[in-house]
């Protein structure tokens, strides 16, 4: 290949091309001779690395909100490798990069690197020595004391460092026909984690225990994930604050704070999420169904003769009477102005009716006697006597 020309003059096109082939390489605009590429080139590098930058905090974003952990394992080196290999890129593409800068970057990118590499490694340790275990326990059990068992209960969680999350009971105890019904209730209380078994086994010799069975939930993987995504972003917030103590032009001032206001507000959330599972591996769930039971009594009772047979069906025959008649005279009470009213309404519809019949029977009978009348020969003139 032929050496290339170069031709630039002051705030005009600067033009490479090839002598050989008269095909264009690329054309800048400059403001000044060649000795100002240099810095151009560093202000271009600069600008280049703050979009990339940006770039993956916005995929980043995108891709949060299911923390999943081959993403969230792989998201700070990626963007760390981007940050540190767009200075090498440009470099190759131009021929112009201030050593200085691409020094500074790439230790800024070797740091993060490092300090990811030692989470992930403190990671693997913290799974293998402590396991974030939700623990849940369900009990059902049965009293004489309903009230009492209540109160035991809430004493009784208390006293284990624990809180009720929520309580509520249901029933009653009479009927208006005497009839008794057991009373229920439902409790959710936090107990510590370590308390939990100790406080399960007091409750057995409270009440009834009729059932009782638990489960784990284990979140290991969902927490130390959201862990290191937390690092990671804490990472870019780093670098995010390094740049634009280096920015100089408005409009990339405003672009960083933008990038740097979402990672914040992603540590944000994070952080919350990881305080919300570390209470609830440090608070198991016990969830207590309480029923009231009652003590039935077998009652004997001596058979009876034929006399009181039969003076009992005569007193149920005279209470079935009674209660008829009583039945019968609220009804005429409760219905008897309807059933008059409409009585009145049916009553004059049908007057009205019979006495339309009658007019139009009447009607046709004075008809038919006309028409008799008509066929009827005229009566014989007697003869005149002279």
């Amino acid at each position: 290949m032929e050496n290339f020309r170069r031709a630039f003059t002051r705030r005009k096109f600067f033009l490479c091309t090839d002598a050989g082939n008269g095909r264009e390489i690329f054309t800048l605009w400059v403001k000044g001779p060649i000795v100002k590429e240099e810095k151009m080139m560093k202000r271009y590098a600069s600008i280049a690395l703050v979009l990339l930058t940006v770039l993956t905090l916005l995929l980043s974003a995108c891709g949060g909100s299911g923390y999943d952990s081959t993403a969230t394992a792989s998201a700070a080196p990626a963007a760390m490798s981007m940050a540190s290999t767009a200075p090498q890129a440009l470099a190759a593409d131009n021929g112009f990069y201030s050593g200085d800068i691409y020094d500074e970057e790439m230790a800024v990118a070797e740091s993060a690197d490092a300090d990811y590499a030692e989470d992930d490694a403190a990671r693997g340790g913290d799974v293998l020595a402590d396991r974030k275990i939700i623990k849940n326990s369900y009990l059902t059990l049965e009293t004489k004391e309903f009230d009492s068992a209540i109160t035991q209960i809430t004493a009784l969680v208390k006293e284990k460092g624990g809180y009720i999350e929520s309580q509520s009971a249901d029933g009653i105890s009479m009927t208006y026909r005497g009839d008794y019904y057991e009373r229920y209730g439902n409790i959710t209380a936090r107990i510590p984690a370590e308390k939990l078994d100790e406080t399960v086994n007091t409750l057995g010799t409270l009440c009834n225990v009729v059932s009782r069975s638990e489960n784990m939930d284990d979140i290991t993987d969902t927490y130390f994930d959201a862990q290191a995504r937390l690092n990671s972003l804490k990472v870019q917030e780093t670098t995010l604050l390094d740049i634009l103590a280096k920015a100089e032009k408005l409009e990339d001032v405003i672009t960083l704070q933008q990038a740097l206001a979402e990672v914040r507000y992603q540590i944000e959330s994070l952080t919350a999420q990881l305080g919300r599972m570390d209470k609830q591996v440090a608070y198991s769930y016990l969830y207590i169904e309480l029923r009231e039971v009652v003590e039935y009594k077998n009652v004997t009772t001596a058979p009876k003769t034929f006399g009181e047979e039969v003076s009992a069906a005569f007193q149920r025959s005279v209470s079935n009477l009674l209660r008829s008649c009583k039945g019968l005279i609220l009804f005429v009470i409760e219905a008897g102005p309807v059933l008059l009213f409409w009585a009145v309404i049916i009553l004059v519809i049908v007057l009205a009716i019979v006495k339309l019949t009658r007019t139009m029977q009447k009607r046709r009978e004075a008809k038919r006697a006309k028409k008799l009348a008509a066929k009827e020969p005229p009566a014989p003139t007697p003869p005149t006597q002279g």
